[in-house]
């Protein structure tokens, strides 16, 4: 059994303020500014708002009050307004046992010979690159030997998936397949950014956590040759 999970995240060797500028950044995710129109394309097919057009507060607004309506409450006429929050975590319970990510203890899944690949960007603003680390970090903590059997890839510069100043593609399955079929688990591969016909146009080099890529300081800084993988300071 293979699981690759996407989960997404941020930019830079760590958070910084790019995820601020991004146009798939804080302005979509937060600020707001993203528009309740035809255009919204597929990104936004199927979302309501509660607000006139032309604009709806930002994209955490849909996906959150879909999510209530539908998963938690099964009424499409919940709205938000008056409503308790204090009843959110009893509301939300049961749904959270089917979704919620968190259970630690990875070791049905590695007995059945599953390997686990997660990677996240360091700039995403649709959940926080903190949350994958955290999780990462408890896995571990649960059971050492989970080290064996997975993998976290921080991606700087991406934001939700893809997009940001960073490089977004990589073969994520091509190095699983590598995986299962020598019996080494991943430590390095490469990311590229695409043009707009998605071609590389320059690469980078990500490292499994907590490793962290360093330039050699004389290459070029978009040719994977340039890093290599260290431990942080």
């Amino acid at each position: 059994m293979i699981l690759i999970w996407p989960v997404c995240c941020a930019r830079g060797g760590g958070p910084s303020n790019a995820c601020e500028t991004s146009p798939t950044g804080w302005s979509l995710w937060l600020t707001g500014g993203l528009k309740y129109a035809d255009d919204k394309g597929d990104f936004q097919a199927g979302t309501e708002s509660d607000f006139e057009p032309p604009v709806i507060p930002n994209a955490m607004f849909p996906f959150g009050t879909n999510f209530l309506k539908y998963l938690v409450y099964h009424d499409p006429n919940w709205s938000y307004v008056g409503y308790d929050w204090d009843n959110y975590t009893r509301d939300s319970k049961l749904v959270g046992t089917t979704l919620n990510a968190t259970n630690p203890d990875l070791s049905e899944f590695r007995k059945q010979g599953g390997r686990l690949l997660i990677f996240t960007g360091w700039t995403d603003n649709g959940i926080s690159p903190l949350a994958t680390l955290g999780y990462y970090e408890e896995v571990i903590a649960h059971d050492q030997t989970a080290s064996d059997d997975v993998r976290l890839f921080m991606m700087p510069g991406v934001d939700h998936c893809f997009g940001g100043a960073g490089p977004s593609f990589t073969n994520y399955l091509g190095e699983i397949d590598k995986w299962v079929e020598t019996g080494n688990a991943p430590e390095q591969t490469a990311a590229f950014w695409l043009n707009e016909a998605f071609q590389p146009t320059g690469s980078r080099l990500i490292c499994a956590y907590p490793k962290v890529a360093q330039y050699d300081g004389k290459g070029d800084t978009r040719d994977v040759s340039s890093f290599s993988c260290v431990n942080p300071d």
